[in-house]
């Protein structure tokens, strides 16, 4: 083998492991040293994990149900996107017994207060509505 070729292996060989090194290092961050786009809890990132509140996505879903424009499918099914069937049960909660007239439809006078799951049951076609049967059995 001659020295040029030699070199180059070598050099190549050099340059492989420095890739391989810095690919792999971490910081006291845990970040990798070239940055690699990996994030962790730890960094203080508040939007890699939205916080999850009950009674927001409870008010959240009484307006998509409101008279005066209409029932909102698409927000009320967003809403409950992701949403695991412990934490349907706190929205359920958060929600408790809301007035409802069967007739007028949302807060109106004259109704009675019912549960979220009857409030669904109301608003919801059929369809929308098996979908949740589906993914909260132990609440629908």
């Amino acid at each position: 083998m001659t020295n040029k070729r030699k070199v180059i292996i070598g050099v190549s060989v050099l340059f492989f492991g420095l890739g391989v090194f810095f690919l792999t290092k971490k910081n006291k961050n845990g970040k990798s040293v070239l940055g690699g786009g990996t994030k962790y809890i730890d960094e203080g990132d508040v939007n890699l994990i939205p916080l999850f509140s009950a009674s927001q996505k409870a008010n959240v879903l009484y307006n998509a149900m409101n008279i005066y424009t209409g029932t909102d499918e698409q927000t009320m099914i967003e809403e409950l996107t992701g949403v695991s069937q412990n934490q349907f049960g706190l929205i359920s909660k958060a929600f408790g017994l809301r007035n409802y007239n069967r007739y007028l439809g949302y807060n109106t006078i004259g109704g009675t207060q019912l549960p979220l799951k009857t409030w669904l049951r109301e608003e919801l076609n059929d369809a929308d509505y098996n979908l949740l049967r589906k993914k909260f059995p132990m609440y629908l």
